[in-house]
């Protein structure tokens, strides 16, 4: 049970409630949704979170993780860092 609140905690750091994600749906489209909750577990190791648009919890296996280029001048390297749905670094993305 460790592991899948690890995984609980990662999302629910990375994420905050109001972050715009990449939800891919039951037929594999994808769509921007704005995250409503903290992640949960149900049963045993289903790892869901509420998102607008959708009834009940939906599971995070189902997210589009997002990555961009952050630049470093100073040390000049740019490397990636997690993003919402439009490629905003997460560090830069407004807690509601």
């Amino acid at each position: 049970m460790d592991e899948i609140k690890e995984v609980v905690d990662a999302f629910n750091d990375l994420y905050p409630v109001g972050t715009e994600l990449i939800v891919v749906d039951d037929l594999g489209k994808k769509k921007v949704r704005k995250l409503k909750s903290k992640a949960w577990v149900v049963g045993k190791d289903e790892v869901v979170a509420l998102f607008e648009g959708v009834s009940g919890g939906y599971s995070i296996k189902r997210i589009q993780h997002v990555q961009t280029y952050k630049m470093n001048f100073e040390l000049g390297v740019s490397y990636l860092v997690p993003a919402d749905a439009h490629g905003t670094p997460m560090s830069q993305v407004q807690q509601s």
